[in-house]
């Protein structure tokens, strides 16, 4: 029997949705018949692919909605609710803050998928959504159905991602992520990012089904449905009750929800009361009360980040917002600000994302008039600015702002501590350090000089990264793309510097989560040895990590990587490497660092608490909300001590 390997696959199936893409932009790269070689392999290897049965877009890559794919309408109050509803069945599910889809299903297989767009026509994305793991590819159902609901991002998976970003780069809330990335033309930025869909509806299965029964067929297909409650006889007590049961609940759930949908659940009331040409008549929206304010928006300043991107931060007058009162924010990148439209003198709507970041929502108040000036000069050197794609860029061949930002991102990225944003101006305006390699020549008397008796604990901090883990040294170079989490991913696939040096734009794109366009970044930057040649001379050491052990779930507990490798395709089946979180602090541990030694163990972190974990492991202090999402979510718990022993020790 051929052994179907399961890596084959991945690649032929990468090569056809990427010569697929290219084809459809009119930018092909290879021969009809070059491409139907790989179609023809993938069909001999795995003949019910669901990449093999993508149905074409058109010549302008949209997609026609039948029915179109219409507008909630809106509810103020409960009473409204209970007017509306006029004592029909009701069903209550959550309205998710995410990017509207359709998936088509045809003969079980998934053939297409496209976003809401203007209701009656959407951009085709079906090569992407085929890349979300989380989106069933195949359904029981011989019969041609189409799934609607929200493609979304994990409130968790955001701050994973953002937090391997750059300042400039980071993503002001997660539906914004979760649709750029649903849009990407490189299908491959998809394998980086987990994102999620919800369903709320389901066409072309039974036409007299209820809601209730809709979303119960869905979760049998292992769809995630936003449905959630039926009421048959809607009261205002009842409606009250579970409404302001979830508002109090809503910053316990992993996901951005801003209201509550009612639908009714009969089909034959939905047939009585039909739609408008904006939405339908059955179906209404409940959203929460904002938690916002609005706030003068005083000045905008500009600073200049180390990738030379100017930034643009909202001084504001000062307001309270959710118990924080909030005096800046930022406001991204120039599109941003353009797009917003607000000049000082304007009033802003602010609030904050996950109850933490200020962010401005839009313009309540127009006070001004005229465009939005963007300055044509750096503010830190003088330097022409030019616009690129949504930034306005430094153009300066020496920047005191962007070099003191690089050198500042070195220092968070290795754990320098006791160099501030004051002190290291006063390091830099003295000539002592210009780049982050000069840290490592400076000396206690230099130190003390500058910056007081705190000099001597700073200059220890220097000396205790001297010798660097090879992913830390990655993420402090500066480079576009390589932070914290694609610098451990770097460290795990390349056992040196120069053998990374040496990977071509191939190698790097076959490691998952990486496009071609971070392989660029990465590939070129880590070729621009003056990055780091000073810092080897000024005596900086690089420790490479060790070789790691796989553990695998197995009756026999754990298993090396040799042994792994030995056992065949069917076994493999049936193993996985184990995934867990860990809530609560383990002493004489960072997070840091409990992370790199469940790591080394080849265990998988995850970014919360999720349905995939294996463990949620319970240490000191342990978190009672992630206990509640354990159970709930049917996650096994188990104490630090019993994991340490079994799997650590």
């Amino acid at each position: 029997m051929i052994q179907i390997s399961k890596e084959e696959i991945k690649q032929l199936e990468n090569l056809i949705l990427y010569h697929k893409r290219k084809y459809y932009d009119g930018e092909p790269e290879i021969s009809d018949s070059e491409y139907d070689s790989f179609e023809d392999k993938l069909r001999k290897l795995d003949p019910n692919n669901p990449v093999l049965f993508i149905v074409g877009t058109t010549t302008d890559g949209s997609v026609s909605h039948d029915p179109p794919m219409l507008s909630c309408q809106k509810a103020k109050t409960v009473e409204k609710i209970i007017s509306w509803a006029e004592n029909r069945s009701l069903m209550v599910g959550y309205k998710i803050d995410g990017l509207s889809l359709k998936i088509v299903y045809q003969d079980t297989k998934l053939i297409q998928a496209a976003t809401r767009g203007s209701g009656i026509k959407g951009d085709d994305v079906t090569l992407n959504i085929l890349k979300i793991q989380a989106i069933p590819k195949i359904v029981p159902f011989k019969n041609r159905v189409e799934i609607r609901g929200e493609l979304y991002m994990r409130i968790s998976e955001f701050n994973r991602i953002n937090a391997s970003l750059p300042d400039n780069d980071k993503y002001s809330n997660p539906r914004n992520l979760a649709a750029g990335t649903a849009k990407q033309k490189d299908a491959r930025m998809m394998e980086g990012r987990k994102l999620n869909f919800m369903a709320f509806e389901l066409l072309g299965w039974k036409d007299d089904a209820t809601i209730e029964e809709k979303a119960s067929i869905l979760k049998s297909w292992q769809f995630e449905t936003s449905d959630f409650l039926k009421i048959n006889t809607p009261n205002f007590e009842e409606l009250s009750t579970h409404f302001e049961k979830v508002q109090a609940e809503r910053d316990n759930l992993d996901f951005e929800i801003d209201g509550l949908v009612f639908k009714f659940n009969l089909a034959s009331d939905r047939e009585v009361v039909g739609a408008t040409d904006h939405h339908p008549r059955w179906q209404i929206a409940l959203k929460f009360e904002s938690k916002g304010k609005s706030t003068k928006l005083n000045a905008i300043t500009w600073q200049v980040g180390r990738t030379s991107v100017l930034i643009p931060v909202a001084e504001l007058e000062p307001v309270e917002v959710s118990g924080a009162v909030i005096s800046r924010a930022t406001m991204h990148n120039a599109d941003f600000l353009i797009n917003l439209g607000a000049n000082p003198g304007d009033f802003v709507y602010v609030e904050r994302s996950g109850e933490v970041i200020p962010k401005i929502i839009r313009v309540t108040a127009k006070n001004t008039t005229g465009n939005v000036n963007l300055p044509q000069h750096c503010p830190s050197c003088g330097a022409k600015t030019v616009k690129s794609g949504v930034h306005l860029l430094c153009t300066g061949d020496s920047c005191r702002g962007r070099d003191i930002q690089e050198i500042s991102s070195w220092i968070r990225k290795t754990g320098i501590d006791g160099i501030g944003d004051k002190s290291l101006e006063k390091l830099y305006d003295e000539g002592l350090v210009k780049h982050y390699s000069d840290l490592y020549a400076l000396t206690e008397d230099q130190l003390v000089k500058e910056l007081g008796k705190n000099g001597t604990k700073i200059l220890a901090s220097i000396n205790s990264t001297r010798e660097l883990p090879f992913r830390s040294f990655l993420a402090g170079l500066g480079i576009e793309k390589l932070g914290k989490t694609m610098g451990k991913k770097l460290a795990n696939s390349f056992s040196s510097l120069d053998e990374l040096k040496e990977a071509s734009m191939e190698n790097l794109m076959a490691l998952e989560g990486i496009s071609d366009i971070t392989a660029r970044f990465i590939h070129d930057g880590i070729r621009q040895t003056e990055r780091y040649d000073n810092l080897f001379k000024n005596g900086l050491i690089i420790i490479y990590p060790k070789k790691k052990t796989v553990v695998l779930k197995s009756k026999e507990g754990q298993m090396d990587l040799s042994s792994y490798l030995g056992i065949t395709s069917q076994d493999q089946t049936k193993m996985k490497s184990i995934k867990i979180y860990i809530t609560g602090s383990v002493e004489g541990y960072s997070k840091e660092e409990l992370v790199d030694l469940i790591e080394e163990k080849g265990i998988e972190w995850g970014s919360g608490v999720s349905k995939s974990l294996d463990y949620l492991v319970l240490a000191k202090k342990a978190g009672k909300k992630r206990q509640e999402q354990a159970t709930t979510l049917g996650v096994k718990m188990i104490s630090w001590e019993e994991f340490k022993k079994k799997y650590i020790d």
